[in-house]
């Protein structure tokens, strides 16, 4: 999803906080998942306003660190809470110290980085060797539908959602083993029922989330691609 999906509160109107799907709970699922240690160093890419990272700092068990491209997402947690360890920095330039990580986890951001190659390759520079990668994200179940999502305006965050495969090629490409896939596209159908509620419909929402884009085109592209939701948690090989 584009950047302005993120920061205009269209999303966090519906949900009462988190700009994702599935929530803190998905969250947790991927941390058990992951199978960490405690004291384990975990850094949030595309942190948001915080949210996982104050979660994560509350157990005790983790030592968090946040990162977003947004200074208003942050500056918006910040006011919240202080304390949060958030930094401004982009995916593709993380500000970490190489093979110190045990874990680094991107809810809901991956779709919204420009550079995926350069991302993938901070994510594997970052982590310490069987470091852990932990994504909940849209993807494409229909791939031939993807060329529906391409052809939305240049401005639409859902032009770079990838399919399964494209996306399990991306990360071995990158040095990533595949641990964990699941299917979470219900995830999307209660948010869905949140949007509506809040917006009045799904039009209006796309109106106001993506704002270049034609919502009716919008939706048949997304009918088309079979939107779904994945949580997937890899290791470095």
């Amino acid at each position: 999803m584009a950047q302005t999906t993120y920061e205009n509160g269209a999303i966090s109107q519906a949900t009462g906080g988190p700009i994702r799907p599935g929530g803190l709970n998905l969250t947790r699922r991927m941390l058990d998942l992951a199978e960490l240690p405690t004291g384990a160093r975990v850094l949030d890419v595309g942190c948001g306003t915080g949210g996982t990272v104050g979660d994560l700092q509350e157990t005790g068990n983790f030592h968090p660190f946040g990162i977003d491209r947004s200074e208003l997402l942050l500056q918006t947690g910040l006011a919240l809470r202080p304390n949060l360890p958030l930094a401004c920095s982009w995916s593709k330039s993380l500000p970490v110290a190489s093979g110190v990580m045990d874990l680094i986890i991107a809810e809901c951001s991956l779709c919204a980085m420009t550079d995926l190659d350069a991302a993938l390759f901070e994510f594997q520079r970052v982590l310490r060797p069987g470091g852990r990668l932990a994504l909940n994200d849209i993807y494409a179940r229909n791939p031939a539908g993807l060329y529906a999502l391409r052809t939305l305006p240049p401005g639409c965050g859902l032009r770079a959602m990838l399919g399964r495969d494209e996306l399990e090629d991306q990360l071995q490409s990158h040095g990533f083993e595949i641990l964990v896939w699941e299917d979470h596209s219900e995830t999307l159908k209660y948010l869905t029922g949140q949007l509506i509620l809040a917006h009045g419909s799904m039009n209006e929402f796309w109106t106001r989330s993506e704002p270049e884009t034609d919502p009716f085109d919008l939706q048949i592209a997304i009918s088309k691609a079979k939107v779904g939701y994945y949580l997937l948690v890899a290791r470095k090989v």
